[in-house]
């Protein structure tokens, strides 16, 4: 080998070295977002079931711990409640969970209920269920 062959091979090292820590810490730091979105998106699902689970029925509200800046009395204020979610879930939730969410503002239900449920929880891990309300219900 020359001098001008052990350059070129050392150079192409050193520029595929950087390149694949570009690219690592990229695919990293992608990773840590969604991570980071995945879990906000939880969030806001399992406060969002709550709301509805007392929308259903106003007497659940006893079975949570809920940290409400202004107290919802009525399933009515808790419907409220869910329109705004409903709103913020533009942002941030697919097709199919935004309109089975709808679906459940305009008619609340327990079957409309575990409909959205089945639908974030495909969202948040891709997973399809066949609970129906009975199978989930304690009361």
């Amino acid at each position: 080998m020359n001098y001008t062959q052990i350059t070129i091979s050392f150079i192409s090292a050193i520029i595929g070295g950087v390149i694949a820590t570009f690219l690592k810490t990229f695919l990293e730091k992608r990773k840590d977002i969604e991570l980071s979105l995945n879990r906000i998106t939880e969030d806001k699902y399992r406060s969002l079931l709550v709301f509805m689970a007392c929308a259903i029925d106003i007497n659940k509200k006893r079975f949570f711990t809920l940290s409400e800046q202004i107290e919802n009395k009525t399933s009515e204020d808790y419907l409220n409640q869910i329109k705004e979610y409903y709103y913020h879930s533009i942002l941030y939730s697919p097709d199919n969970v935004i309109l089975a969410l709808k679906e459940f503002i305009l008619n609340p239900s327990k079957e409309l209920y575990v409909k959205v449920a089945k639908e974030m929880r495909k969202d948040l891990w891709g997973r399809k269920t066949k609970l129906d309300y009975n199978d989930i219900s304690i009361n």
